[in-house]
């Protein structure tokens, strides 16, 4: 037999020769329980239509023997194959008894029998590894009265509940507003479980993402930590997943009695390629010619917003110096951006040729939308081709690509990005069951193996903040003597602090600076009408961020006056005026004409966009949210009135929605559609039985396409 190995195999395009293919299957027998053995049956799987017709019963024997049912039934029915009874036999063992005509892998299949056994597992398993398979498996049993699936973005609480809806035994939970039955799946961010009023028992635990709960890998940890704390000590039964990692705490595992489950084993192999250049601007172009020959869906991974942009536009003007623009698309979300962006919004001219966008400022709509069309088969005209992205899209959203092209060694402007980061970016290529190999373009040197070891700050009390220290139970605190001192002599301010989780010795100053100033405090604090005064508005901001210092806010009393300004905008008018308003100052101070208005135009966009996903519907709530719970304790003790600020964050946050549709957003329907048909629904009708009168405004003349899709989308 010819000598062979791995590589040799994996540059072969077919395999028609009789001779060769069965002495090739032959080699990958003896090592079929290694990784070699499976990466050669994957590229098998890959060129499948170009195996010699009378060896495919040998590959499909060989890939039973790797574990790969899920692909093994599937090529199996193509061919006139029954296997032996042994092979049918383990085949029917590896089949789900609750998911119809759904075969595990070996390694899931091993998985299920721990959870079977009702083990707590923790799982580290590479990108491609079918995880989120398992989630439903625990559904389809019927079995747990409550499941709590945490997960750190709307985009996955939305996907999650789009796979799991069709569970109708089950009542689906996104938002803290919605009514727990006799059987729900809660499908919530960290922070929404610790607002969740009256949560029940739960039964099963899982969180997706589970890396994020180490304090090295994310920088606001405190509500994954506590979530985690309260729920474990209830003593459900958990299962937590991550990407592939190299250990877990060693306390945390034997404090909650978990099990580690490590594993290496996937269904799709990583082709790695690298591209080197002698400089930047040669650089850019290797990288859009490249891009230019790719012909499946292709992830290049930039390290910051402004390069995503930056990039998507160098190669159109690369297309179009060649004469080689693809034809225009007429995409259904561009009315949409005509109407609420600006019809000169550059992600619409990047749209049109194909390109995409995903990056923290994008609308979530819009970027759940160019995921739907960067997924789509090659031949539907919507098809979008190259996305360029940063971790916002890399961290966790599944996409089909079978290219992922890293061109940046960073994560944001200056952090390296590390081994970890590298696995995790380079793991969305391919897509079991789509494209069985997936390419990675390497612009950079990959960073240096090491171990990445996950810390959990509640069991392992290294690095830990205050933040989590007062929302631990004093017997389970390593540093008992840095508790007592956080604690204060009022029980009901304790629990306030504990509640509001974030900066503690940033809340004590607020309220020693109210009880300091309680005459001047209360001409600026006191407020509770739907429209505080500039004033008002600014100084209870710069209150808040000059003590608080929530996600490394500038400190500044002129960022808390621009803050206010733009939070009263966005509060009061729509988003598009907003950008217009913006756009306005950029012309006014344009001195000598050194930008273009086109320049200016889109930076008003971006701008505006970052300020409403991050600052308006998040960080500016939670810092009123905070300011406004403890300058109410300082005044009710003082029997002096005191602010209400919850009408206008609610504006502010939820761009003026009635409560009771404002769970639409969550299911990735704009506010502008919400607005458009919320006039025709009462506000008093309860949130179990608003959708029904949703159905009823599905026809609305008033909607876009676009808006009756996404609103079609959420109630199907």
């Amino acid at each position: 037999m010819t000598a062979f190995n791995k590589e040799y195999i994996l540059d072969k395009n077919e395999l028609s020769d009789f001779s060769e293919s069965f002495d090739i299957a032959k080699y990958a027998s003896s090592i079929i329980d290694e990784k070699d053995g499976r990466e050669i049956v994957i590229h098998i799987l890959d060129i499948w239509d170009n195996v010699n017709e009378n060896t495919r019963e040998i590959w499909l024997d060989l890939i039973e023997r790797a574990g790969f049912y899920p692909y093994f039934k599937d090529k199996q029915a193509t061919i006139d194959y029954k296997g032996s009874t042994q092979g049918q036999i383990r085949s029917s063992f590896f089949k789900s008894d609750y998911l119809p005509k759904i075969y595990f892998h070996e390694r899931q299949k091993e998985i299920e029998m721990l959870i079977s056994e009702g083990q707590n597992l923790a799982v580290s398993a590479p990108t491609s590894f079918g995880k989120s398979l398992l989630i439903e498996e625990i559904v389809a049993r019927n079995k747990f009265a409550n499941i709590l699936i945490i997960q750190p973005t709307l985009a996955l609480i939305d996907e999650t509940r789009q796979k799991l809806k069709k569970y109708s035994d089950y009542n689906l939970i996104v938002n803290t507003r919605q009514t727990p039955k006799e059987k729900n799946i809660f499908i919530l961010t960290a922070e929404r479980v610790l607002e969740f009023p009256n949560l029940p028992q739960i039964d099963f635990f899982i969180i997706d993402e589970f890396y994020k709960v180490s304090k090295r890998r994310d920088n606001r940890t405190e509500p994954l930590n506590v979530a985690l704390y309260k729920i474990l000590n209830t003593n459900p039964q958990a299962l937590f997943l991550t990407p592939t990692v190299d250990n877990l705490s060693e306390k945390f595992r034997e404090k909650y009695n978990i099990k580690f489950f490590k594993t290496d084993y996937q269904l799709v192999n990583t082709n790695f390629k690298e591209i080197r250049t002698a400089n930047n601007n040669k650089k850019n172009e290797e990288l859009y010619g490249l891009l230019e020959t790719l012909s499946e869906p292709t992830i290049v991974y930039v390290k910051h917003p402004s390069d995503a942009y930056k990039f998507a536009n160098g190669y159109l003007e690369y297309l179009s110096a060649k004469d080689s623009l693809p034809t225009q698309r007429a995409l259904d979300i561009f009315p949409w951006i005509n109407d609420n962006i600006s019809s000169d919004w550059r992600l619409k001219k990047f749209l049109s040729y194909g390109i995409g966008i995903h990056c923290g400022p994008i609308p979530r709509h819009i970027a759940i939308s160019e995921v739907e069309y960067f997924n789509s088969e090659q031949n539907d005209s919507n098809r979008i081709d190259v996305l360029f992205a940063t971790t916002s899209l890399i961290e966790g959203v599944n996409t089909s690509a079978k290219n992922i092209v890293i061109f940046s060694k960073l994560k944001g402007q200056k952090i390296p990005i590390d081994y970890f980061d590298f696995a995790n970016i380079s793991g969305r290529a391919g897509r079991m069951g789509k494209h069985f190999t997936g390419d990675v373009y390497l612009f950079e040197e990959k960073p240096p193996k090491e171990d990445f070891v996950i810390d959990v700050p509640i069991s392992d009390q290294r690095n830990i903040s205050d933040e989590i220290i007062v929302n631990l139970d004093r017997e389970d605190i390593e540093e008992k003597d840095r508790f007592d001192e956080l604690q204060e002599d009022d029980e009901e301010l304790n629990i306030l602090i504990k509640k509001n989780l974030v900066n503690v010795k940033g809340q004590k100053e607020i309220i020693n600076y109210i009880k300091a100033h309680l005459k001047s405090c209360q001409e600026f604090l006191v407020w509770n009408d739907t429209r505080p005064t500039y004033d008002q508005l600014r100084k209870t901001l710069w209150l808040g961020y000059k003590s608080l210092h929530m996600d490394g806010e500038p400190t500044s009393e002129g960022f808390a006056n621009r803050q206010a300004l733009l939070s009263q905008k966005l509060a009061y008018g729509t988003l598009k005026d907003a950008i217009q308003t913006a756009y306005q100052r950029l012309l006014d101070n344009n001195n000598n004409k050194t930008k273009t208005n086109e320049s200016l135009l889109n930076k008003a966009i971006t701008d505006m966009l970052k300020f409403q996903r991050n600052d308006a519907a998040f960080r500016i709530p939670k810092l009123l949210d905070v300011v406004g719970s403890l300058q109410r304790y300082v005044f009710t003790k003082h029997n002096l009135p005191y602010g209400d600020y919850s009408t206008f964050s609610a504006l502010l946050e939820n761009e003026r929605l009635q409560p009771n549709l404002q769970f639409l957003v969550d299911f990735g329907v704009p506010a502008s559609a919400i607005i458009k048909i919320q006039q025709y629904i009462s506000s008093d009708v309860p949130e179990s039985d608003v959708m029904k009168y949703i159905i009823g405004q599905i026809n609305n003349p008033s909607l876009l396409e676009y808006e009756r899709k996404l609103l079609i989308r959420a109630v199907n």
